[in-house]
């Protein structure tokens, strides 16, 4: 039986915003890696993971004396939560509350713990667009909350996806990386990697899904070849859309796309088996 989740009770024309709250709510997530857990070099640390048994987003585990100490976030109902050797130990529904609220939540439960509030104001190594949320704006979960359940499905439904994308290449050394939600970008995604090496230069193909932005105006799915590929060759797609933004190139298709498909996840994994068997031997020939 198959885990797949449809897709479409909300059109994906509709989800421009809908991951902005979540996304606003997860920089604690990310504010407690930076804090707590030891540091990578690839900033990998920081990534969030995708629990499909709690529906929540959750950080890393950093060790205390009460247990393995993580941060999860519910994007559906926007609860936060302290998770202790992976099991919820503690809630906050930030519906009608604003950040700062997450904010003394959070201080109040790590104060309990015995850890330094200091490391959670380490400062962030990006900047996120600006938000009505950021600047007090409570939080609104029942007028979202179509939108809302259709993101955790689009949650669900990528980690399905990019798991089998991780499973069909498990074969390649040095491989595929873990199953990654990235604070900064908001988006979840796999990496590839094709060669040993500096994760900046080693060639490799990233594939995922990410939020809307200015290459496309819908959740869109992604793959694409690390160096960059030159934009000429992408023509021996065929009909699988091609984009270029900024020197950086690739494929996408957008949710509605996938949405509007007979068979929705047959679909998908077709467009990623496509698109990363093209740039691995796109990157063999430009070796």
């Amino acid at each position: 039986m198959t885990a797949w989740k449809e897709l479409g009770a909300v059109a994906p024309s509709k989800m421009a915003k809908a991951h902005l709250q979540p996304y606003q709510l997860a920089q604690w997530l990310a504010r407690f890696a930076r804090g707590y857990l030891a540091p990578k070099p690839d900033d990998s640390h920081t990534s969030l993971n995708w629990r499909r048994d709690l529906g929540m987003m959750t950080t890393g585990a950093a060790a205390n004396a009460a247990g393995d100490i993580a941060l999860g976030l519910n994007p559906q109902d926007l609860t936060l939560a302290l998770l202790v050797d992976g099991k919820v130990a503690g809630e906050a529904a930030m519906h009608g509350r604003e950040d700062a609220r997450a904010g003394d939540w959070l201080r109040k439960k790590l104060t309990a713990l015995g850890l330094d509030l200091a490391a959670l104001d380490a400062p962030a190594p990006y900047d996120i667009p600006p938000s009505l949320y950021a600047q007090g704006a409570p939080y609104d979960q029942r007028k979202h909350a179509g939108a809302l359940a259709e993101l955790r499905r689009y949650l669900d439904n990528a980690s399905l996806a990019l798991e089998d994308v991780i499973d069909a290449h498990s074969d390649i050394q040095p491989g595929p990386s873990p199953l990654r939600l990235w604070p900064h970008h908001f988006d979840i995604a796999t990496t590839i990697a094709l060669e040993e090496g500096d994760f900046e230069t080693a060639r490799s193909i990233g594939a995922g899904l990410a939020v809307p932005d200015t290459m496309c105006t819908e959740f869109y799915w992604y793959a694409y070849p690390w160096p960059n590929a030159s934009l000429t060759a992408l023509k021996d797609l065929g009909p699988i859309a091609k984009y270029q933004h900024e020197g950086f190139t690739g494929a996408m298709l957008p949710m509605s796309a996938a949405a509007n498909a007979e068979d929705q996840q047959a679909a998908v994994r077709a467009f990623f088996d496509e698109t990363i068997s093209f740039f691995m031997t796109l990157l063999q020939s430009e070796k």
